[in-house]
């Protein structure tokens, strides 16, 4: 089996952290076993809705852990079939109301705002493909820092994404309007448009919507380079 150090492709490097994890012979440091829920199964990403034109979905990581993602329901190690299965779990009713309508709703709109940039496909992407209930992004920066897994995924997704189309969905405080500030002033945020490989000075800046005199919600895109912010909730807008 191939090491992750000399495997450099992003979906063989996925199949490859599914297929060790599986195994049982996926090494974590201890700070990232604190911080996510690592009996439950890698993942990295999954295709939403195909196409021949995908636009890629940077999002954090995945949510808490459900129990079709436990170890123990897992014949064998196959991340891309597990992949195909996502889609129709993630969009569906009994999701919807175990997890709550926010994610569901995310999901559903990212395929209209794909629709809507000119693109007919929409591939899910993970910054951290480990699971957690909720994630402290400086904890996380933190223990990214210190974790090889981590820095060698993001590597390779780094390269992956070089020249793909890409949309980072994020939320951010209600305090003042959005501006591209907004970004700068978010370690975590730069954190995400260096591996999404965005010129951040390169941004140009389109208010979406307004809410008590502020810019609540904001595109802020380069080429195929797009963030949207959006004031409280890690969502997206409607069109």
């Amino acid at each position: 089996m191939k090491s992750l150090n000399s495997t450099h492709d992003y979906y063989p490097f996925c199949d490859l952290i599914h297929q060790k994890w599986f195994d049982k012979t996926l090494q974590y440091e201890d700070e990232l076993k604190e911080l996510f829920e690592v009996d439950y199964s890698p993942e990295p990403y999954f295709v939403l809705k195909k196409g021949s034109n995908p636009l890629f979905m940077l999002l954090t990581n995945p949510g808490a852990g459900m129990d079709f993602q436990k170890h123990e329901n897992f014949e064998k190690s196959d991340y891309k079939a597990f992949s195909n299965i996502l889609a129709d779990i993630y969009t569906s009713e009994q999701f919807k109301k175990d997890s709550g309508a926010n994610a569901h709703r995310r999901l559903i709109k990212s395929i209209a705002w794909a629709d809507h940039l000119g693109y007919n496909s929409v591939v899910n992407i993970e910054t951290i493909p480990f699971h957690s209930p909720s994630l402290n992004k400086k904890k996380a920066l933190a223990t990214i820092s210190k974790s090889w897994i981590l820095i060698r995924y993001q590597e390779v997704l780094k390269r992956f994404l070089l020249d793909k189309p890409v949309l980072i969905v994020a939320t951010c405080s209600s305090k003042s309007s959005i501006t591209l500030n907004t970004v700068k002033n978010s370690t975590w945020l730069m954190y995400q448009a260096e591996i999404a490989n965005i010129n951040i000075e390169n941004l140009k800046f389109k208010e979406l919507t307004q809410k008590n005199g502020k810019v609540s919600s904001a595109l802020l895109y380069d080429s195929e380079k797009h963030i949207v912010l959006m004031m409280g909730s890690n969502n997206l807008p409607s069109i």
